[in-house]
This record gives C-alpha cells, sequence and structure tokens, in this order.
C-alpha cells in the first residue's frame, strides 16, 4: 500500500507542477505576443519619424537654396548699385 500510495503523491506532485509549467507557459507567451505588438508599434513609430526628419530634411535644404539664391541675387544687385553709383 505505501507504493502506491507514495506513486500517488508523485503522480500528484508531478500534475501540479504540470499546471503551474502550463499556466507559466501561458504568462509567458502572454509576455512574448505584448513585447511583439510593442516591437511592431515602435517599428512604425520609428518609421514615421524616419519620414518626418526626411520630410523637413527636404525643407531645410529647399529653404537653404532660396537662402543661397537670394544672397546671390542681393550680391548681384550690389554690384549693379556699384557699378552705377561709380558711372556717376
Amino acid at each position: 500500500m505505501k507504493e502506491i500510495e507514495d506513486l500517488e503523491r508523485v503522480l500528484d506532485t508531478m500534475i501540479e507542477d504540470y499546471r503551474k509549467l502550463k499556466k507559466e507557459n501561458r504568462e509567458l507567451w502572454s509576455k512574448i505576443k505584448q513585447l511583439n505588438e510593442r516591437i511592431l508599434s515602435l517599428e512604425k513609430e520609428k518609421e514615421q519619424l524616419e519620414k518626418t526628419l526626411e520630410y523637413h530634411k527636404r525643407s531645410l535644404n529647399t529653404l537653404v537654396e532660396k537662402i543661397q539664391r537670394f544672397l546671390s541675387f542681393a550680391a548681384d544687385q550690389e554690384m549693379v548699385q556699384d557699378e552705377e553709383e561709380s558711372e556717376h
């Protein structure tokens, strides 16, 4: 009889361990799912930030080009005015 009781205890322990491991497994898979969703969210956010950065970079480049053209035009105008003044 003692062997049967020992066997029952071992089986009960194994069943309880299995339940605990199954619960832990579910929790870990849930965490993995959450982390994967977070990764996807961060990747989308990164992509959006990269697009925004590229947009601002193009805008700044356009602005710099306009400023350079303006300065070039202003310098040309000064040269014309200097020539006109020296002719008078």
